[in-house]
C-alpha cells in the first residue's frame, strides 16, 4: 500500500479547532468492481447455483444470497443474487469475498447490500449498494455505489486528534469524539509528518434506521511498516442520500463492541466461544466449539441488528454459518447456513460470558 497524504498536509488544521487532521490511504476512487469473463460466462451460463444465505427477510419476502459455485465452477468471489417473492435477480459483478451484510427497509423500499471493494492483510473497504424492485419484483441498483475515496475525503477535512503521551484524542472538528490509552506501543516514535491515516478500514454498519460508515484510524511509525491498528477506537457515521446523489457523512462517534469476549460451554463450563473484535477490519474473529463434537475456529462475524452474523468452515470443508444472539450474558448460537449432516440448519447452543 503506497501512502498519499489527500486534502490534508503537515499543519493543516480542522475547521474550528486547533487539531491536526488524519491522511487519507487512497490516492483515488477505486475501480468499478468487473467480473472476470469466464466467470460471468459461467454465470449467465448456470444450471445450477450454490447459494450462501445473506439475508431471509419473511415480512417482505425479500432474500439476498452470494454465490459460492456455479454447476462445478467457482464464481471467484462475484455473484449476488437477490429474490422478492419467486422473482430472482442476479448480479454477476458484485463482489462477496468478504461477508456481505443486507438490510431491507421496507419504509425506503429499499435493500441495502455492502461488498467488497478492497481486502488484504490488515485492509477492509466495502462499497454500499442500494436495490429496488420493478413492479414485476425484479431487482436494479438504484445508483451508483458510494466512492470509498469520496467519504475518505469528507473525513480528511473534519477528523481530527491530539497525542498526550499514551493517550489519544479523536476529534468531530472541535468537538471530542473519544479518548484511547495505550495507543503507543514499543514499536518507537510516530511519524512526525502524518502519524494517523485512514481508508485501509471503511466498512458498513446496516442494523440502524439508516446505513452507517465504519472507520478505524490507523497509526503510522517513523520506523515505517504498515499501519497498526491495536487499541484504536472504530468511529460511526449515519449517511445522508442526496436528492441528487450525493453522500455526505453526519456526526462521528465512537462504537462499542457487545459481543466480544469469551464464553462458556452449557454442557460442561469450559471456554468454548471466542469472539474478537478486530479493530483493523470492523468485524469479529468468532472461534466456536461444540462439545465432542467440532471446533470452528476461523469464523469472521458482522453485525446485523441485534444478531452477530458469522461465516466459518465445517470439518468437511465447506462453509457454514449462522447468528449469535445476546440475552443478558447469555450467547445463543443458531445454525441458520448448514450442509453438514450432524449439525443441521435450526442447531442451537447456549454459551454464558466468562466473567473471571
Amino acid at each position: 500500500m503506497v501512502f498519499t497524504a489527500v486534502v490534508c498536509f503537515s499543519g493543516c488544521k480542522s475547521a474550528g479547532a486547533e487539531w491536526p487532521l488524519v491522511a487519507g490511504v487512497l490516492d483515488g476512487p477505486l475501480p468499478a468492481d468487473t467480473a472476470p469473463a469466464h466467470v460471468l460466462a459461467a454465470i449467465q451460463g448456470a444450471e445450477r447455483f450454490h447459494e450462501h444465505d445473506i439475508l431471509s427477510d419473511t415480512l417482505s419476502n425479500v432474500a439476498v444470497f452470494s454465490l459460492d459455485e456455479v454447476d462445478t465452477t467457482s464464481t471467484e468471489g462475484y455473484g449476488m443474487v437477490v429474490m422478492r417473492g419467486a422473482i430472482s435477480t442476479t448480479f454477476p459483478h458484485i463482489r462477496n469475498v468478504r461477508q456481505p451484510l443486507a438490510r431491507y427497509d421496507s419504509k425506503a423500499q429499499t435493500l441495502w447490500l455492502t461488498s467488497s471493494a478492497m481486502e488484504g492483510t490488515g485492509v477492509a473497504v466495502e462499497r454500499l449498494y442500494a436495490i429496488r424492485f420493478h413492479d414485476n419484483d425484479s431487482a436494479y441498483i438504484a445508483h451508483t455505489p458510494a466512492q470509498p475515496y469520496d467519504l475518505q475525503q469528507q473525513l480528511c477535512k473534519r477528523l481530527g486528534y491530539a497525542v498526550n503521551g499514551a493517550r489519544m484524542t479523536f476529534y468531530d472538528g472541535s468537538d471530542s469524539i473519544v479518548t484511547v490509552t495505550d495507543t503507543l506501543t514499543d514499536m518507537g516514535p510516530l511519524d512526525k509528518e502524518h502519524p494517523l491515516w485512514i481508508g485501509e478500514q471503511m466498512v458498513y454498519d446496516l442494523s440502524g434506521d439508516t446505513p452507517s460508515l465504519l472507520v478505524t484510524p490507523g497509526v503510522k511509525y517513523a520506523a515505517g511498516g504498515a499501519l497498526a491498528y491495536d487499541c484504536m477506537p472504530t468511529l460511526s457515521a449515519p449517511l445522508t442520500f442526496g436528492a441528487d446523489g450525493t453522500i455526505s457523512l453526519g456526526r462521528l462517534s465512537a462504537v462499542e463492541h457487545p459481543f466480544e469476549g469469551d464464553y462458556l460451554d452449557e454442557d460442561n463450563n469450559e471456554p468454548n466461544l471466542h469472539i474478537h473484535y478486530n479493530r483493523g477490519d470492523g468485524r469479529y474473529s468468532v472461534e466456536i466449539g461444540i462439545f465432542r463434537l467440532t471446533l470452528l475456529d476461523d469464523g469472521i462475524g458482522t453485525v446485523d441488528g441485534d444478531n452477530l452474523r458469522f461465516t466459518a468452515t465445517d470439518a468437511a470443508g465447506n462453509p457454514i454459518s449462522g447468528i449469535i444472539s445476546l440475552q443478558g450474558d447469555t450467547a445463543v448460537v443458531k445454525f441458520t447456513g448448514s450442509r453438514w449432516d450432524l449439525l443441521p440448519n435450526g442447531s442451537e447452543f447456549r454459551y454464558f460470558r466468562d466473567r473471571h
